[in-house]
């Protein structure tokens, strides 16, 4: 099981546990905006979807570029096999290296 599954599993246990025990009537304040009286739990619950659902679409993004990147880097390493096929073909060694360190 990956790492981040085990990560999630335990944070939704510890979300259930949280509920479970404080299943109370809250009133939200933020900035200038108040809501009628609802459950803790489903503050909780509505805060750790919110969380996931930031997460999963940051997540998505970068997963997103590195595909790009990955595709692009593909295509240059295409392009490079293409180069020394042709330029053993034609018998031409590679100049050598002035610099060992680069």
């Amino acid at each position: 099981m990956p790492a981040y599954l085990l990560g999630a599993l335990i944070f939704m246990v510890g979300i259930v546990i949280f509920v479970m025990q404080n299943n109370i009537p809250v009133t939200v304040h933020f900035l200038i905006w108040d809501t009628a009286e609802i459950s803790l739990a489903l503050v909780a619950l509505i805060a750790a979807m919110g969380g996931a659902i930031i997460t999963f679409l940051i997540d998505s993004f970068r997963a997103f570029k590195t595909g790009r990147k990955l595709n692009e880097l593909t295509k240059y390493n295409k392009k490079l096999e293409r180069e020394i096929t042709s330029l053993k073909a034609k018998n031409v060694s590679p100049p050598e290296n002035k610099n060992p360190t680069a």
